[in-house]
């Protein structure tokens, strides 16, 4: 069993260790290491003193994208049967008035205010759609023409009237958390939209966020440690992971397999890496995404919600402090009689104001509220602060933005078993790191897979190559030809065609590893005007010699056909292709395919036991899960079919009634919808 370490048990690494129990299951051991007392990081859920009445104390809001897609984090709430409670408002505190939106401002401030701030909603929704809005920080974002101005610039450019810019500004700056100078015009155009109709909403857990850290904890499988900083990580000479910390009684040392940082930024910096080509990597990681953003929550209860019906919903934003969110915690939580404030300062302000007292933020709190409320201080019975320096980003994802494996694993060469977490990699948002945690463990679960068979070979003889031998007992099942269709059968793959693009018959498809050609004969005896090629010499040798025109001697990095040649095309053969090249092999299938691929590769993520039954491993070059592929496909020309029309359902049913599900292939639906990909124009 092999040995892994979490450093951090905040949400990203108690989601980590989630996903890896999912997908390891009791192959690996997890140790997590936190350096306080408690888990859980900015997900805070607390009660004051005098009253038990509750309140968000941390900064970590759930989103819900479940509008436009599927939605990672709501299914993972719905899994632990957390009980959700929306949450919504239209109100601005401005100038002294609270306001009710459009509606608000137009009759405060005029027509043209009102105009001006309609217009440049409509602009916003042109500029992103609920779409690309729900697939999130992207490549594709690099080609945005709102991504190398600043927020400010973007404001001045697109709204003239100065009180709806004031306006934007006010309503967009606790989510965005810094300054319109110190973030992209793309960043705030992703949070502008938030308050559009059919892009996004917000929601709480019932009786406290902190109890989604409760429920992962629950069903992790891990030694966790509290009051365990640790200092340093590097590498010891056979090769393993050294981590130095502070157990709170003194130092202590412990070597891993792999390590996952699941640690904010801010505290990324403070470590020591040993390795010269380590420290210099994870300078560069930490100073990509250095763009610090900060909040301050002040938390005040009240012996009434003395401010009755004129609060119109869980929050309004305010003008105060630079532009913040004031909850209503009554909305949400179970607050008695009582009435609970809660606001969200942001940026430079929560910068500024950290340096006062307690109970100086409890004042300037106080002050900012409505006078239309009445006197808040006559209601006032205690107040908290907490403190959030440096806890988001303010320019997410980073600029320009990279791709996902760059991000999560900065020194790939000598160090790819040091793989990092963070909310700061997307959207800094609890959805956003639950997808890193996701991302980050496939990159883990396939080194794990590769140490595993390393360890396996150890003193074993045997043979990785694609050779004669390897199609003489094919899988160890028999020879080729006559075992093939245990592992590729026409029927199933023509009825997946006919789901996923509703192609029943007429087309032309390329098998791509097509071996000596079997599938390509079953195919064309089913109608279907199959192709194939195969670069291993000794196994196309053997092509019957009916099939000897159809089945192509080459290789996927050059291959012999005109482009858009074919319909479709299957594959098996991506994983035998270097690292390297695999970008290479990908835009040849695309050059030459029309409509979809089918990908059929060996997959990191495919059930171990499956694996080891059938040494899949052997002659992969390239090894990574079905999401790791995709992102493969995804730069390289492809989007997910799936995305266009989810047919999943479909496809499951298809697949256990072709014995291929779990102990067979394919494991679950979901990495299904990783297997078809569509061709896509570059304006696509």
């Amino acid at each position: 069993m092999l040995n892994l370490a979490i450093v951090g048990g905040g949400p990203g690494g108690l989601m980590s260790a989630w996903y890896l129990k999912k997908k390891l299951g009791d192959l690996c051991r997890v140790t997590i290491y936190e350096a306080s007392d408690r888990l859980g990081g900015k997900i805070v859920s607390r009660k004051f003193d005098s009253a038990p009445a509750m309140y968000e104390a941390g900064v970590a809001e759930i989103y819900d994208y479940s509008m436009t897609g599927p939605d990672p984090l709501r299914e993972l709430i719905q899994h632990f049967g957390l009980q959700t409670i929306p949450m919504d408002a239209e109100q601005v505190h401005i100038d002294g008035e609270l306001l009710s939106d459009v509606q608000g401002m137009r009759r405060k401030y005029g027509e043209k205010t009102a105009a001006a701030i309609e217009a440049f909603r409509k602009r916003c929704t042109e500029m992103v759609s609920p779409i690309e809005y729900y697939e999130g920080v992207g490549a594709h974002d690099n080609e945005h023409p709102w991504a190398y101005m600043s927020c400010e610039e973007v404001l001045d450019k697109e709204v003239a009237d100065p009180t709806a810019k004031r306006f934007f500004k006010v309503m967009a700056r606790s989510d965005i958390a810094t300054e319109s100078h110190n973030t992209n015009g793309l960043n705030a155009l992703k949070n502008f939209v938030m308050d559009v109709d059919g892009y996004i909403s917000l929601y709480s857990i019932q009786n406290g966020n902190e109890q989604l850290i409760e429920c992962l904890r629950s069903e992790v499988d891990a030694d966790i440690h509290l009051n365990h900083r640790v200092l340093k990580v590097g590498k010891t000479p056979a090769g393993r992971y050294q981590l130095n910390m502070m157990n709170g009684k003194g130092p202590e040392t412990r070597d891993f397999d792999l390590v996952l940082m699941c640690l904010p930024h801010s505290w990324l910096a403070t470590m020591r890496w040993d390795g010269e080509e380590l420290r210099k990597s994870m300078v560069k990681h930490v100073a990509y995404f250095d763009r610090p953003a900060h909040y301050l929550r002040v938390s005040i209860l009240f012996d009434e919600p003395f401010w009755g019906e004129k609060i119109q919903g869980a929050w309004f934003m305010s003008e105060a402090f630079g532009g913040c969110c004031v909850y209503n915690e009554g909305a949400r939580h179970d607050v008695g009689k009582h009435g609970v404030l809660n606001w969200l300062i942001a940026g430079s302000d929560a910068l500024a104001f950290a340096n006062l007292s307690d109970q100086e933020l409890i004042d300037a709190a106080l002050k900012s509220l409505p006078a239309s409320f009445g006197n808040a201080r006559d209601h006032f019975m205690e107040g908290k602060i907490h403190r959030w320096l440096s806890s988001v980003n303010a320019l997410p994802g980073g600029l320009p933005v990279r791709d996902v494996m760059t991000n999560h694993r900065p020194e790939p060469k000598e160090h790819p078993g040091i793989v990092v977490v963070g909310d700061y990699l997307f959207d800094s948002t609890l959805n956003g790191l639950l997808d890193s945690s996701d991302a980050a463990t496939d990159i883990i679960l396939t080194e794990m897979m590769r140490l595993r068979r390393a360890r396996a070979q150890q003193g074993v003889p045997s043979s990785d190559k694609i050779d004669r031998s390897y199609f003489e007992n094919y899988r160890g099942v028999g020879p080729y030809s006559e075992v093939w269709n245990q592992f590729t059968d026409p029927a199933y793959l023509t009825e997946l065609i006919k789901i996923v693009w509703n192609r029943a018959k007429g087309y032309k498809l390329l098998v791509a590893g097509s071996a000596s050609g079997e599938l390509v004969g079953a195919l064309r005896e089913r109608g279907i005007d199959a192709w194939g090629i195969e670069n291993n010499r000794a196994i196309h040798a053997k092509t019957p010699k009916a099939l000897k025109k159809f089945n192509k001697l080459g290789s996927i990095l050059d291959t012999p056909f005109k482009d858009n040649e074919f319909d479709f095309v299957f594959e098996t053969s991506l994983c035998h292709v270097s690292e390297k090249q695999v970008p290479r092999a990908v835009r040849e299938l695309n050059r030459v395919v029309k409509t979809g691929v089918v990908f059929g590769s060996v997959t990191s993520d495919m059930a171990p036991a499956l694996i080891d039954r059938y040494d899949l491993l052997r002659g992969v070059k390239k090894l990574g899960t079905w999401w790791e592929w995709s992102e493969l496909f995804f730069g390289n020309g492809f989007d997910l079919a799936m995305h266009r029309r989810d047919c999943t359902d479909a496809v499951w049913a298809a697949t256990l009634a072709a014995n291929k599900g779990p102990g067979q292939w394919y494991a679950d639906a979901d990495s299904l919808r990783y297997s078809f990909f569509d061709k896509v124009e570059a304006d696509d």
